[in-house]
């Protein structure tokens, strides 16, 4: 079945990584699971990604989701219809050394210890209320079915969530999701990747999650037919606001004032762009921020509140006696 794709965004804190999907529905404290949580950057999770626990991130991987529709993300879906989708992490660049190791690895009583190139996804698709919505099944020997394959990749959580089963190196999910019924409205796909570097190569932490990389996003999926999703970016684009602003300005402006209105009107009308989700991989790259580093953030902060009494704006530093 051939794919077509869709790039999404990408965007691209210590505890065990979770190598197989059932650990995410296991107990937080007593199994050291997820408590249910499927880090997938999901509302219903308070926005949690795979970065609460996979620190120190360089953050050069990302993310794409395929469908064999590719009218899924152009007209939408189309209510009770079955999609063939694909998670994908693209640049992968961590753990590579251990790929030829195959799933053969992590076993704590082999020596030398074999660590794992260990990967993983959470994908979950939710409605506008931030429930998940649809069905999602196996996709198995080239088709979607319901029963279990005898190696499955992926595994569905009791909260809907789809997350990967473990098998080391591995940079592509498959799975089937079946959409929703008619009047569900625009459906967001939010998802998230792990490019596990190995671990630390010991039996004593086979699993730890520093330096591992990550990355996030979502893109809104309209329902065929419906009105189209809200736009996510904070601009509305729909009838051009920025022109019918500017006409409007110059209509009302008499003509000694219409440069100076016309300056106004189109500073207002190019202050707001709408960037498509294939494009917003430049801007998360730490080099656009325009504070890359949050420990000088928080130092400058600092310096500010000893020195001249200020605070806010972007965060507080705490206390401290003011002797710098």
């Amino acid at each position: 079945m051939q794919l077509k794709l869709l790039a999404i965004l990408c965007i691209a804190s210590t505890a065990h990584a979770f190598p197989t999907g059932a650990q995410f529905d296991q107990d937080a404290l007593a199994n050291d699971g997820g408590g249910g949580i499927a880090f997938d950057g999901a509302p219903r999770f308070a926005g949690h990604t795979c970065e609460v626990c996979h620190t120190n991130a360089p953050h050069e991987i990302s993310v794409r989701l395929e469908a064999d529709h590719p009218e899924l993300f152009d007209t939408g879906y189309t209510p009770q219809q079955q999609y063939h989708l694909r998670v994908v992490l693209e640049h992968e660049h961590e753990g590579l050394q251990d790929t030829a190791t195959a799933d053969v690895c992590g076993q704590l009583d082999d020596m030398p210890f074999k660590p794992c190139n260990d990967n993983g996804f959470a994908l979950e698709l939710d409605d506008q209320s931030g429930a998940v919505t649809g069905a999602t099944s196996f996709f198995d020997a080239n088709q979607c079915t319901t029963t279990e394959p005898a190696d499955p990749m992926t595994l569905t959580l009791k909260g809907g969530a789809v997350v990967h089963e473990e098998h080391a190196g591995r940079t592509a999910w498959d799975l089937c999701w079946t959409a929703p019924a008619t009047g569900t409205g625009s459906v967001t796909a939010w998802v998230a990747v792990v490019d596990g570097n190995g671990g630390t190569g010991t039996s004593a932490f086979p699993n730890d999650t520093i330096g591992d990389d990550v990355a996030a996003g979502a893109v809104p999926i309209a329902e065929a037919g419906a009105a189209a999703p809200p736009n996510a970016g904070g601009c509305s684009t729909a009838g051009e606001p920025g022109l019918a602003l500017l006409l409007l300005v110059l209509g009302l402006a008499g003509k000694r004032k219409r440069l100076l209105a016309a300056l106004l009107a189109l500073a207002a009308a190019s202050g707001c762009a709408h960037v498509r989700p294939r494009q917003r991989e430049a801007l998360a790259r730490r080099n656009m921020t325009f504070a890359p580093d949050p420990a000088e953030d928080e130092l400058d902060l600092h310096m500010q509140e000893s020195r001249e009494g200020s605070s806010g704006g972007y965060g507080s530093s705490g206390g401290g006696c003011g002797c710098n």
